[in-house]
């Protein structure tokens, strides 16, 4: 699978570790982002909330191809 922001390919558990991060940081920065703009509207919140839906298709296309293996240590 081919990461949509850098272009690298994912291959292994580690790789689907970095998308659980990344996807946490982004949902981690949404919500601040929330907090101080008191706004879902604003577009430092909706800009933040598209690149998480992307991160997360992406990460839901990996773990697909996968085949749903589990990532649990």
């Amino acid at each position: 699978m081919t990461c949509a922001k850098t272009g690298l390919t994912l291959k292994s558990s580690s790789s689907i570790r970095r998308l659980e991060d990344e996807i946490y940081a982004l949902r981690l920065k949404m919500e601040q982002s929330y907090v101080e703009e008191a706004t879902f509207s604003s577009e430092k919140v909706i800009g933040l909330s598209r690149m998480l839906d992307t991160k997360i298709n992406e990460y839901m296309r990996f773990r697909r191809r996968m085949g749903g293996a589990s990532t649990s240590s």
